[in-house]
């Protein structure tokens, strides 16, 4: 879904807001994504891009037991919930390439990807300050803004057929930021 017009707080930025897109949530997911914003004083979509780049940029990022069984138990809380939340996350740049690239190398949909990321790393945000997985402010604010400006593919061909590909990520320049 391509957004049409940019909140009113990020009118005068340099990058517009790319792409939206809409997960849904349990309410009790919902309710603690409503909890951390509170605490932690920023947006719904804040918390859940930290969460979801926190997931997707390790390079050793695959699925092992512990987290196929958690996306299977999300998906079936999901389907068996009888009130579902709309939850709209907001994206720059080409952070949706990287996202992509991420649930694919899980075998996961994208919704998936994102309950799953949710879960991991909700507690985490939580956490007291005096706890071994707290999450500094520096460290949210980095890991929650915009994240690739550009993302280049580049192929090595034989034949016309790919024998390599790889992904070249261009981050923003810091003063894109807000």
């Amino acid at each position: 879904m391509k957004c049409q017009r940019q909140p009113t707080f990020l009118k005068d930025k340099p990058t517009p807001i790319c792409d939206l897109w809409e997960v849904q949530l349990t309410p009790k997911m919902w309710r603690f994504i409503q909890q951390l914003a509170r605490k932690r004083r920023t947006t719904y979509s804040s918390i859940s891009r930290f969460c979801l780049f926190r997931l997707a940029e390790p390079q050793t990022l695959r699925l092992f037991p512990l987290l196929r069984k958690i996306a299977a138990e999300n998906k079936k809380t999901v389907s068996c919930s009888p009130q579902l939340h709309r939850h709209i996350i907001c994206l720059y740049g080409e952070d949706v390439k990287l996202l992509k690239l991420a649930a694919m190398q899980l075998n996961l949909t994208v919704s998936a990807f994102i309950r799953l990321a949710l879960w991991l790393y909700l507690p985490r945000l939580l956490s007291q300050p005096n706890s071994k997985y707290h999450i500094r402010t520096e460290v949210f604010l980095a890991l929650s803004i915009k994240r690739w400006m550009s993302v280049q593919i580049g192929s090595l061909n034989i034949l016309r057929n790919p024998v390599i590909r790889r992904f070249t990520f261009a981050s923003f320049p810091p003063w894109f930021w807000w």
